[in-house]
């Protein structure tokens, strides 16, 4: 799954996309992609829950990101995760999403 999450990552900020068009060159790569906002994050729904965990340890700052209960700010982007949606900042740094990404994960 993570793998996919990087995909949908690198398509998100090869360039400078309309909201809707994003949302369906995303849907290509994983139909389970909920929403994109107007700032090009997006949103996934996965199979199973994600571990709620803090991520102090990678310099996140906790904020208040309706409607998720965790969400983390970092230098630049942020993400966002609750139950089994995954909100993601195009912004966030590719290396600390990735680590991120093998922490909160659920097991295969």
């Amino acid at each position: 799954m993570k793998e996919v999450i990087l995909k949908l990552y690198d398509l998100a900020n090869i360039k400078d996309w309309k909201p809707w068009e994003l949302q369906t060159e995303l849907k290509k790569i994983y139909e389970d992609t909920i929403a994109v906002g107007d700032d090009l994050s997006f949103t996934v729904k996965l199979k199973k829950d994600l571990k709620p965990v803090g991520l102090e340890d990678f310099g996140g700052k906790k904020c208040k990101m309706h409607p998720f209960r965790t969400a983390w700010r970092f230098d630049s982007g942020f993400i966002a995760f609750e139950g089994k949606f995954l909100r993601i900042s195009r912004k966030i740094d590719k290396n600390l999403l990735s680590d991120i990404l093998e922490l909160i994960l659920p097991e295969d």
